[in-house]
C-alpha cells in the first residue's frame, strides 16, 4: 500500500509534528510506502494556526508536489491533519483539499487537534459550514485519538472512524529512584508551552498556596518556550515571590527532556488548552514512571491509569495545590505507570493500529471494484 502524507515535521516541535514524524519514519516497516510532503507552514510555536501570507506559497508548492507524486505513481490515498476550530487554519485546509484531495475519495483525516466540529456548530456561518462539509466531508477514514473525542468531526460524515491513541518511542527503563526524603522539597516538573491555556500560571498560583501552608515543600522546574513577551513577563511576576523554588530551563530537547523526567518526583500539566487532544508529555511521564497531576480536560482522564494520577478541575489552583500535596506524600508508582504505558502507548502499538486502519481503505476499494 502507498500513502501520501501532507503534513509538517518538526520544527516546530509539538505533539502533532512529532506524531507525523513517527508515522513517516515508522509506517514503512509495516508494509506501507510513504511519500511525505512537508507543509512547512509554521516557523515556530507562535506561528502554529496563525494566518500568514507566506503560508499560501508554501501550501501551493506542497500541493504541486502531491500532484507530481500522483502523476508518477497513480491514485494514492492522502493523509492530512485538519485544523482545529481556527478560521485561518480552516481556510488553509480548504485550499489544500481543493488542490490535493484525491478524486477517488481516499482521504484520511487524523484529528490531532480537536474543536472543529464544535466551532462549526457554534461560531461558523452557514457558508463556512457548507464549504467545510463539501471539502473535508465524506473522507474514507477519520482517525480520532480517544472515544471522548469521536463526536467532534462527526458532522463530516466519514465513511469509517477509528479510535487511534497516540504512541511514542520508549525512552527506556528509568533508573531506580532513591527513596524520597520527606523533609526534602518534592521536585515538580512542568514541560510544554509556557502560557495560561497550558496551565503554567495556574500551577504557579497553586505552588504559592502550597508554600504558604508549608514553605519549601516543592521545587518546580519549568521547561518550554513562551509564545509572547507578555506570557514571559507574567511568568516571572508569579515566580518571583517563590524565589529559588522555581527554575526555568527554556526549551528542552530530547536528551534534556528525558534527563528532567528522570530527576522529577511528580509531573504536573494542568492544561485547559481549547484544542488539546492527547498530550504526548503525559505519555512521556508515564513512560518514566512518574506520578501525574493534571486536569479533567478533553480526553485526559480516560487516557491515564487511576493509580498514581490526580485529576482536578481546571481553573481551581486551591484544588491543584491539594492534589500536589497528596502526590507528594503518596508512594511512588513502582513501575505501575510505566507498565500502563508499555501496554497502551508505545510507538509500535500505535503504528500497527494505524497500518491496520489504513489497509481498510485498500480492502474497501477492492470490494467496490468487485461489486
Amino acid at each position: 500500500m502507498k500513502l501520501i502524507v501532507l503534513a509538517q515535521l518538526p520544527p516546530p516541535v509539538h505533539g502533532q509534528s512529532l506524531m507525523v514524524r513517527t508515522l513517516v519514519e515508522g509506517l514503512p516497516a509495516h508494509g506501507i510506502q510513504v511519500f511525505h510532503v512537508n507543509l512547512g507552514l509554521s516557523r515556530d510555536a507562535a506561528d502554529i494556526g496563525r494566518w500568514r501570507c507566506g503560508k499560501i506559497f508554501s501550501l501551493l508548492v506542497a500541493c504541486f508536489r502531491v500532484y507530481r507524486i500522483r502523476r508518477k505513481h497513480g491514485p494514492i490515498p492522502l493523509y492530512y491533519v485538519p485544523a482545529p476550530g481556527k478560521r485561518g487554519a480552516l481556510y488553509r485546509d480548504w485550499i489544500a483539499m481543493l488542490l490535493a484531495r484525491p478524486l477517488n475519495g481516499s482521504l484520511v483525516l487524523h484529528w490531532h487537534a480537536v474543536g472543529l466540529g464544535h466551532w462549526l456548530d457554534t461560531q461558523a456561518n452557514f457558508l463556512e459550514r457548507a464549504i467545510t462539509k463539501l471539502l473535508l466531508g465524506r473522507a474514507a477514514l477519520s482517525l480520532v485519538l480517544a472515544e471522548e473525542l469521536a463526536s467532534d468531526p462527526i458532522d463530516l460524515d466519514a465513511r469509517q472512524t477509528f479510535i487511534l491513541p497516540n504512541g511514542i518511542p520508549d525512552p527506556g527503563e528509568p533508573p531506580p529512584r532513591e527513596p524520597r526524603n520527606p523533609a526534602a522539597p518534592c521536585k515538580l516538573l512542568y514541560l510544554g508551552l509556557c502560557n495560561e491555556e497550558k496551565g503554567l500560571f495556574e500551577l504557579l498560583e497553586a505552588l504559592a498556596i502550597a508554600h504558604a501552608r508549608q514553605p519549601g515543600c516543592f521545587h518546580l522546574t519549568v521547561a518550554g518556550h513562551f509564545l509572547s513577551q507578555e506570557d514571559e513577563q507574567r511568568f516571572r511576576q508569579l515566580a518571583a515571590p517563590l524565589g529559588t523554588a522555581v527554575r526555568y530551563v527554556g526549551f528542552a530537547g530530547e536528551h534534556t527532556k528525558h534527563a528532567l523526567m528522570r530527576e522529577a518526583d511528580v509531573f504536573c500539566f494542568p492544561t485547559h488548552y481549547p484544542h488539546e487532544g492527547q498530550p504526548l508529555v503525559l505519555l512521556e511521564a508515564l513512560a518514566h514512571d512518574l506520578p501525574i497531576v493534571t486536569t479533567r480536560w478533553r480526553a485526559i482522564p480516560g487516557m491515564l491509569p487511576s493509580a498514581h494520577t490526580w485529576i482536578v478541575e481546571p481553573g481551581r489552583p486551591t484544588l491543584l495545590a491539594e492534589a500536589l500535596r497528596e502526590a507528594r506524600s503518596s508512594p511512588r508508582p513502582g513501575g505501575a505507570s510505566r507498565r500502563f504505558f508499555l501496554e497502551n502507548y508505545t510507538a509500535d502499538t500505535h503504528l500497527a493500529a494505524l497500518a491496520a486502519a489504513l489497509r481498510t481503505i485498500q480492502r474497501d476499494r477492492i470490494a467496490e471494484s468487485q461489486d
